[in-house]
């Protein structure tokens, strides 16, 4: 994996652009990694261009990224459109209320945690200066103006409670065993084992009020060590109950946002002057300390969390109390905001989405007319991309659309050309076909070319004793090329002696006639043979050609299969390997002869019709065995084309 990515890293340095931004980034990461000084040395001299570089680098590669980001947004015309929208309207008002809402919120917060945290540490100095007395009068005398306050003794300490140290722990309410609260308590030794000092906290939240106004949360949690203990018999039980305590009404209720499992407790102190649309309360960030389960020693977490208002804010200022000067500065803020908004950032933004409209109006003019021109049929039509946006990238495709229209209009002329000659050619292969009917009625044929011309082929000669000479052939190829060969091999079958040579001779002589004159790729499947109509008798030879059918008149099925070797294939051992099958058709018998296009035959599927299938529809055909094999083919290919010429050639008695 190591060795790969080392391989890769040249490849990938070397396609960085702009190179020399990468490099002086590269120079100014000492400065940022390292505690360089900027003195007036050498080193520092070294510090600050590098700082320098660091600078230059961040300036420009943050540049160019936000100008790939631009143009990706840009890139969709339904983008661009809501780009323009949202600079013309929405964007620049939305970024200064966000703003201006986060900076207040923020702000108020940061005030408000530190009021919070500044209070807790003042009551824990004055907790840890009251253990210090030696009396317990003293001590509650000290801490009296921080609010009830009260001492107990215990015999031990809880795990995580140190002595001298104040703590901030969850327990039970004096004088209530049902009701659990949080306290600030310190623990100093004595005779009697250890004196506890517990402060009540409600007044830390009331007058942590005075900053925000409104009410603050407190919520207790389990700590970071609850997983340890699980939800067993030693966890505290939850309560629902409403009881007085301090200066507030303190009410349990359910989990809030900063814990996925229900709270120990929680409860709320104060109330919110609740307002209208924008006057309505929200939460500020919330402040989290340590606390200690005082039963168990288990350390839990005391979430505060202050809410208040907008209109908790305002009275903050005096409003509703004739305090003129701070409602002026309010007004003075907000026209100012206005200004801004509405005058410069509005302004930017309109003339921007002016144009970025104005472009997008005329690249669109441009493809429509393109387009119009175009369906009229003026395919040498071509448009000027005006931008690098997808309106560009569809130009540019209109360009090559209309280009390549242009290519197959003259292409499509040059097809009709071909295929008008390819209809002659046809129509000249047909007139090479024997009229089978007018010669012997007893012999029936048929082809279909899986092109305008094919590659199959059959004769029938009348021999002067009566017999007929029959051929059927199958050229390797489809189309022009193997129609020609067929046409050839049609000439040169007629010059032989049909009469004198039998049929291994007369597929030996067209083999060697085949070999000296054309090259070893080119080769044909064929059957040569005789039929007598008036006795029956046949005698063939095959030359790598489909079996033959023989259908009795009783239908059963007999294949015919001499052996043989394609013509074309060898010189030498051709007639060697060249058998013969001789046998007599009785009354109501025939005899079937096929090109493999009908074996291969294809469905929908993709299965190949097949000679099973060809002796099926044989043996359970009734009548003219050429319509019965047809009539099976065209229900098997269930209107799929054929992909091979298919030829037919019957015999019958």
């Amino acid at each position: 994996m190591l060795h790969r990515v080392l391989a890769a890293l040249p490849r990938k340095l070397k396609s960085l652009r702009p190179r020399w931004t990468w490099i002086l980034l590269a120079f100014g990461l000492p400065w940022l990694l390292t505690p360089l000084s900027c003195r007036a040395s050498a080193s520092g001299c070294l510090a600050v261009l590098s700082a320098w570089s660091f600078w230059i680098a961040s300036v420009v590669l943050a540049f160019l990224g936000f100008r790939w980001l631009w143009r990706k947004l840009l890139f969709k015309v339904s983008r661009r459109l809501w780009v323009i929208l949202l600079l013309v309207s929405v964007l620049p008002a939305l970024t200064l209320t966000i703003f201006f809402l986060a900076f207040g919120w923020l702000g108020l917060g940061a005030q408000v945690s530190r009021s919070i945290q500044g209070n807790l540490k003042h009551y824990e100095g004055a907790l840890h200066q009251a253990s210090e007395e030696a009396s317990d009068h003293a001590a509650l005398q000290s801490i009296q103006i921080l609010g009830e306050a009260w001492v107990s003794r215990t015999e031990s300490l809880p795990k995580g409670m140190e002595p001298g140290v104040p703590v901030l722990v969850y327990t039970r309410v004096p004088g209530k065993t049902d009701l659990k609260d949080v306290f600030m308590r310190v623990a100093t030794r004595d005779s009697l084992g250890f004196r506890l000092l517990t402060l009540n906290l409600h007044a830390l939240g009331m007058g942590g009020r005075q900053v925000w106004g409104g009410r603050i949360h407190y919520r207790v949690d389990w700590g970071d060590q609850a997983s340890e203990f699980g939800k067993g018999a030693n966890s505290p039980p939850q309560h629902g109950v409403r009881t007085k305590a301090g200066q507030g009404d303190l009410a349990l209720e359910g989990a809030t946002m900063f814990s996925q499992r229900e709270p120990v407790a929680s409860w709320a102190l104060g109330e919110v002057e609740k307002g209208a649309t924008l006057l309505r309360s929200f939460s500020l960030p919330p402040v989290s300390v340590r606390t200690l389960d005082w039963e168990t020693g288990r350390p839990m977490v005391l979430t505060l969390r202050p809410e208040t208002s907008l209109q908790e804010i305002f009275l903050g200022f005096g409003f509703g109390e004739g305090n003129l000067s701070a409602q002026a500065f309010l007004i003075m803020i907000l026209l100012v905001t206005v200004v801004i908004a509405l005058g410069c950032f509005q302004m930017v933004a309109f003339i921007m989405g002016l144009g970025l409209a104005r472009s997008l109006g005329r690249s669109v003019d441009s493809l429509f007319r393109g387009v119009a021109r175009l369906a009229q049929g003026d395919f040498a039509v071509r448009i000027r991309p005006r931008s690098r946006d997808q309106v560009a990238q569809l130009t540019l495709a209109f360009n090559d659309m209309a280009e390549r229209l242009q290519t197959a209009d003259a292409e499509r002329s040059e097809r009709l050309r071909l295929e008008e000659e390819l209809r002659v050619a046809r129509e000249v292969q047909m007139r090479l076909l024997p009229d089978v009917a007018l010669l012997a009625p007893a012999i029936r044929a048929t082809i279909l070319p899986a092109r305008e011309v094919a590659g199959d082929y059959f004769d029938l000669f009348k021999l002067p004793d009566g017999r007929f000479a029959f051929f059927i052939a199958d050229v390797s190829g489809k189309g022009t090329s193997a129609a020609f060969y067929a046409a050839e091999t049609k000439g040169v079958l007629a010059a032989l002696d049909k009469m004198a040579l039998g049929p291994r001779a007369v597929l030996s002589r067209l083999n060697g006639i085949w070999c000296d004159s054309h090259p070893r790729q080119v080769f044909l499947t064929a059957i040569y043979g005789v039929f007598d109509p008036l006795s029956g008798a046949f005698a063939f030879a095959r030359a790598g050609h489909p079996s033959g059918f023989l259908r009795r008149s009783t239908g059963e099925v007999e294949r015919l299969h001499p052996e043989g070797i394609g013509i074309g294939m060898s010189p030498d051992r051709f007639e060697n390997l060249l058998g013969l099958a001789e046998g007599r058709l009785e009354p109501g018998d025939c005899l079937l002869f096929f090109t493999d296009g009908l074996s291969e035959a294809q469905d929908p599927q993709g299965a190949f019709f097949g000679e099973d299938r060809l002796a099926a529809a044989l043996a359970e055909g009734v009548g003219d065995p050429k319509t019965c094999v047809l009539l099976a083919v065209d229900a098997f290919l269930q209107g799929r084309l054929l992909e091979d010429d298919l030829t037919l050639l019957v015999l019958q008695r």
